[in-house]
């Protein structure tokens, strides 16, 4: 067939072909470079006295700082974003005045004469300031007038509350005294010194922090809180929790395994839980999911839950589960009092020594306290959801990288959590059990209270291994990206063999090389099954494997011990096999692979049900009923319909997902059935944006008529707004502009917002509603709403958002604000040109 072509639209096609691979090439990503900070001084301890304007979100505060120079000087900085500074004098008896000025982000403190070098020194500091960013005001919604406070310190943020040094390497003991009105309730780290001081209508809570932590892991909560005590058993650390008032119940609920967490992770990492007690709190619009400060850890409000409410933090609506569950967020929390809190890393390019092992850890608790397949399925999780990241932004990076703009860039969910967690498992199986957690223990005790880097981690473990590590360290952790295998293989009855094809076909870009790979292949045949290891150094290579019999099965990695794309065809009756014999993670590839390359067979609907039916754990047959969505069959829909009923509320998700994917009237039917009929609120929530995607002509009534069914965390409510923002329906607007209220939570806020931007995206009352949010208390709304008024070009956000940029008061809020103003400053330039 002949094409026809104008020379333009040549030239056009042209350059997208010859910029393509460009385009899909993986890449590092590009930053400011970060090393490791330098220090002037050694804070030993950190005493603040706080008190609060709540209306005006406002703090007085008086800072004694007792420090050492690490070398004579007669000047120190410390690091201080917009505080209003009144005086600094010494903190010996005579109070003497000590000149001072401020220059940016830092408070200079000149001393008459030289301060030497290791001589202890104490500076009084007294000081205002309107926190931008590091404390965060949040209006109770139950109680007009009144404030949640609470305190989130990664990056540097305390500095906007505290004359501080605020970067991860140095660590000193603290003491806050917190003057709230009654009955407010302050809470912090350590112990409570005495009961709170009474005068007048306010109270003066007393916290003390003896053992040294670093100035990230500073804590403070106020508000309208009540306690209570947890059981112990069997361990012997206190535990507890605070939670608003009225929630106690939920709390003691959905904490109650805190114990058993802290027993187990001090007998797995061979070191026993270092503070004196352990706490958690429960905040509304928290800054992050959750934060571990130290013996005191924050959470968002979604942490608590009733019996029936789902196992995810927080709403999941477009997968049948999630990494982060409220058990597993309670163990990644806890986990950091051991890597990250006891040993934290020298500098935020190491930030994996504390992300990657409590993400690891709570994989671990999940082993302890659900079996080995569910802490195979968690590891086959991080590793999907890293590969897709990969895929779908091509980027990679070492875990240990030094170069980016903002703490989101390093604190990437993707890289520092999921694929750091995925080589954790790896070199546990390298280095097998006993000598990985031995060699974590000596690592804990050689480095206790003290900062780390990744050489240090490396080094204990082949202190206590006898291993050299270096070729698993360059590869996997100051090495980027992960390999992609083409496997293959024939049986040759003649030779009584298998020849098993095995290359390596990842892109050659920076950082990333040719692995080497300890693999296990298992061999299933008529007689039985065995496993066989090998050792890939190669690009490429040609392995024999005796086999007397025609495998029924041969599995590559079907453990899921590596991190490494597979790509391996096989015939369908093998896959079927493989689906229900291997071990877990074999067995969700092979699942995935059935409806990938044979959606229309008989063999495949016919193992999916059989998994549905029969397979002991649950995520196998949620996964299976995941993919006969993909498969998009008569035979497969049928199927659907009929788990839509089971058991297991996670599996009924993900029917719902799944019958979404085939748009017709039956699927629709089945997906009205579980809104309607469904006990479980996560299946109905997720039920509901699923036929609002399979129906874009679905009729309003049906999301109006939901809007209101109680849920735990609103979670039908944030159902319909992500309905509405898929149906794009102006009738659904009252509803949407109704959440956007300051009284919702800044998940159902952000979700309303983006339904609106969706249904009405030049809407001036959109525009300026974004605009007033700007400064919103709740920061991951406040990201949403910057990143919202780029993408609409909302010429009148400029003034506000460089307010954000000149004062740096948070890299993440000032990268987001730049990329807006860039996109708002497109547009002006765009329409300021001259005609012509």
């Amino acid at each position: 067939m002949a094409l026809n072509i104008t020379r333009k639209a040549f030239w056009i096609l042209f350059f997208v072909l010859a910029l393509a691979p460009c385009a899909l090439a993986q890449r590092l990503p590009e930053g400011a470079l970060h090393t490791q900070r330098e220090r002037q001084i050694d804070i030993r301890h950190y005493k603040a006295e706080i008190a609060f304007d709540f209306e005006k979100r406002g703090v007085r505060g008086v800072a004694i700082i007792r420090f050492a120079p690490l070398r004579t000087l007669r000047t120190i900085a410390l690091d201080a974003i917009e505080l209003d500074v009144k005086a600094v004098t010494t903190a010996d008896d005579d109070r003497a005045k000590l000149e001072f000025r401020t220059e940016g982000k830092t408070l200079h403190i000149t001393w008459p004469k030289d301060c030497a070098a290791l001589e202890e020194r104490g500076v009084v500091i007294e000081y205002d300031c309107h926190p931008k960013a590091g404390m965060y005001f949040r209006p109770n919604p139950d109680a007009p007038g009144r404030y949640f406070v609470s305190t989130y310190g990664e990056n540097g943020l305390h500095a906007n509350w505290l004359p501080i040094y605020s970067d991860v390497n140095d660590k000193f003991s603290n003491e806050l005294l917190v003057t709230v009105p009654t009955p407010y309730v302050a809470i912090s780290n350590g112990k409570q010194v005495a009961a709170p001081a009474e005068h007048g209508e306010n109270s003066t809570y007393h916290w003390l922090q003896e053992r040294p932590q670093a100035n990230y892991l500073l804590a403070l909560y106020v508000g309208d809180f009540e306690y209570a005590t947890l059981d112990s058993a069997p361990s012997t650390t206190p535990v507890g929790c605070w939670v608003p008032k009225g929630r106690v119940g939920d709390g003691t609920g959905v904490f109650k395994n805190t114990a058993r967490m802290v027993e187990f992770f001090s007998r797995r990492f061979d070191y026993p839980y270092p503070w004196g007690k352990y706490d958690q709190v429960a905040v509304l619009d928290f800054a992050v999911g959750a934060m571990e400060h130290t013996g005191v850890t924050g959470h968002g409000l979604s942490i608590l839950r009733g019996r029936d409410a789902p196992d995810d933090f927080s709403p999941t609506l477009g997968a049948y589960t999630d990494f982060w569950t409220a058990e597993s967020i309670i163990a990644h929390e806890l986990a950091h009092h051991w890597f990250g809190n006891n040993v934290t890393c020298r500098s935020l390019p190491h930030i994996w020594l504390n992300e990657s092992f409590a993400s690891f850890a709570q994989m671990l608790w999940d082993e302890e306290a659900s079996g080995r397949d569910q802490y195979q399925f968690d590891v086959d999780w991080a590793r999907q959801r890293y590969f897709d990241y990969v895929r779908r932004e091509h980027t990679i990076r070492p875990l240990v990288y030094h170069r980016f703009d903002d703490a989101n860039t390093i604190y990437n969910l993707e890289h520092t959590y999921q694929k750091g967690a995925a080589v954790l498992h790896m070199l546990r199986r390298r280095l097998g059990d006993e000598v990985f957690f031995r060699g974590l223990g000596h690592y804990l005790r050689k480095h206790e209270f003290d900062n780390a880097d990744t050489h240090d981690l490396q080094s204990a473990l082949e202190e206590t291994s006898g291993q050299n590590l270096d070729e698993f360290f360059l590869q996997w952790v100051t090495g980027a990206g992960h390999p992609r295998l083409e496997v293959s293989y024939r049986h040759s009855p003649r030779h009584k063999c298998i020849f098993l094809s095995v290359e390596q076909v990842q892109p050659h870009v920076a950082g990333q090389a040719i692995f080497t790979l300890p693999a296990t292949v298992t061999i299933a045949t008529e007689s039985g099954t065995r496993q066989e290891r090998i050792t890939l150094r190669e690009r490429e290579h040609e392995l024999v494997i005796a086999c007397d019999e025609k495998p029924r099965m041969v599995s590559f990695d079907g453990e899921g011990n590596l991190l490494v794309e597979l790509d391996f065809p096989k015939e369908v009756e093998e896959l079927a096999y493989q689906a229900t014999h291997d071990d877990v993670a074999g067995r969700l590839w092979a699942i995935r692979e059935l409806a990938r390359r044979f959606p229309a067979h008989d063999q495949s609907k016919d193992a999916l049900s059989e998994i549905i039916s029969t397979a002991e754990f649950w995520a196998l047959r949620a996964e299976a009923a995941l993919q006969l969505g993909r498969m998009r069959t008569q035979a497969a829909e049928q199927l659907l319909v009929a788990v839509a009923d089971s058991g297991d509320y996670r599996v009924r998700k993900a029917a719902a997902l799944a019958l979404a994917e085939f748009r017709t009237t039956a699927s629709r039917r089945a997906l009205a059935h579980l809104i309607e009929d469904d006990s479980h609120t996560d299946v109905v929530a997720t039920a509901i944006v699923a036929l609002a995607r399979s129906n874009p002509q679905l009729v309003p009534s049906m999301v109006q008529k939901q809007f209101d069914r109680p849920s735990w965390y609103d979670e039908i409510k944030l159902a319909c707004l992500t309905a509405a923002k898929e149906l794009r329906k102006e009738e659904l607007l009252p509803l949407v502009k109704g959440c956007t209220a300051d009284a919702h939570t800044q998940e159902l806020r952000t979700a309303a917002l983006e339904a609106w931007e969706a249904i009405a995206p030049d809407d001036p009352e959109l525009h300026r509603t974004l605009v007033s949010l700007v400064r919103t208390p709740a920061y991951e709304l406040q990201q949403s709403v910057i990143e919202m008024l780029g993408r609409q070009r909302v010429v009148e956000a400029a003034a506000p958002l460089g307010e954000i940029v000149a004062e740096d008061a948070d890299s993440n809020l000032v990268s987001a604000a730049r990329e807006a103003l860039k996109k708002i400053g497109n547009i002006v330039a765009k329409h300021a040109m001259p005609a012509g």
